[in-house]
């Protein structure tokens, strides 16, 4: 664990100091901009997944299939929201949660 992690401050002083920091505007646009970037990336890795799904919709089905279209494209946007959405809390937890974060050092988030 790195050292600026809320979760292993002992002391009452630098748990002040650190909460300081956190809370910061800085901190919090970084945070922003971190998650702006997770939700980039899980975002268009979960369009490989859904892709087959939307391909069916644009296929042209003999007779009055509009329905099984309807169905398709609700089940396309789950599972992309489902994969988004678990990717970017997950990531959220592992780089961003309870961390002072660097603009420089943003990168390892991608």
């Amino acid at each position: 664990m790195e050292k600026n992690n809320a979760e292993v401050i002992e002391h009452d002083l630098e748990r002040a100091i650190f909460m300081s920091i956190y809370g910061s505007r800085k901190q919090r646009l970084l945070r922003l901009l971190g998650i702006a970037m997770i939700a980039a990336k899980h975002g268009l890795r979960g369009l490989l997944y859904v892709w087959p799904l939307a391909l069916l919709i644009i296929i042209e089905l003999p007779g009055n299939w509009v329905w099984l279209k309807i169905i398709l494209l609700v089940l396309a946007g789950a599972a992309w929201l489902r994969f988004v959405f678990g990717s970017v809390r997950d990531d959220n937890q592992r780089f961003l949660q309870n961390r002072i974060l660097k603009l420089n050092k943003l990168h390892r988030i991608l």
